[in-house]
């Protein structure tokens, strides 16, 4: 097995991950740990671009998991070992849910929304999530962490509301990021940060387990990614019939 860190996830790509996986140069314990440390790096100190609200304390046991799995029968899914992070407006169970805002700060839910279990089931790690326009609104400022900066230009707005998904893609936090939108959330900070998003047609994509901020039907869950390509595989990932 090659060192730690050997591979570099600066531009990487699902297909770069999976031939690394399969040749042996890469574990998904390592992808997730070279994640985390640009994250520790980038993210709070260094440049300080402010893109995420918590990170998963159980993502190098999942990394784990899923190496035992590919070493006893190969890739669990389309998305084995993919780093995923999580805009803070959907729940992933065992991390809080905050909607950006002290007033959630605590708010700890026990379950996965329905994208998050159907990615989880294709062998995604979520690693963290991502900040938001407070209460999934605006430009990505909020009361719980301040603002989140733009990845090319420091002294500017990453955008909003997916401020932070698209800022965590842009800066290599993740190989890629699940924004939300009601109007330009997702494809606003998709452009000022760089990147690939799309905001899917309202009722492609299940809102189940997503606290929208808009109390109507244009919500909707989206991917975004560095290239065209990886961002329709996490958008087939995201996909499904949810009977809710």
């Amino acid at each position: 097995m090659a060192p730690p860190h050997a591979f570099d996830v600066v531009e990487t790509t699902i297909a770069d991950i999976h031939a690394a996986y399969q040749s042996g140069r890469l574990s998904a314990r390592q992808l997730v740990q070279s994640y985390l440390d640009r994250i520790d790096a980038y993210d709070k100190t260094g440049p300080a671009i402010n893109a995420l609200v918590s990170l998963n304390p159980r993502a190098l046991e999942e990394a784990d998991r899923l190496d035992a799995a590919f070493r006893a029968s190969g890739f669990v899914g389309p998305l084995h070992g993919i780093p995923v992070i999580m805009k803070d407006q959907g729940d992933v169970a065992e991390m809080p849910t905050t909607l950006g805002s002290v007033l959630f700060k605590d708010h700890m839910p026990a379950r996965d929304a329905f994208v998050v279990a159907r990615l989880k089931a294709a062998g995604a790690i979520f690693v963290g999530k991502a900040t938001l326009g407070e209460l999934g609104a605006g430009d990505t400022h909020g009361s719980l962490f301040g603002s989140t900066r733009n990845v090319y230009d420091l002294e500017r707005t990453a955008g909003g509301s997916s401020g932070g998904s698209a800022a965590s893609v842009s800066a290599n936090f993740s190989t890629v990021a699940v924004g939300q939108e009601g109007f330009a959330s997702i494809r606003r900070p998709a452009i000022w940060n760089g990147v690939v998003g799309m905001r899917p047609t309202a009722g492609l994509v299940s809102r189940g387990g997503v606290y929208a901020g808009w109390p109507a039907i244009n919500g909707s869950l989206g991917p975004l990614a560095r290239t065209v390509a990886d961002l329709a595989k996490l958008l087939d990932g995201m996909v499904g019939y949810d009977p809710n």
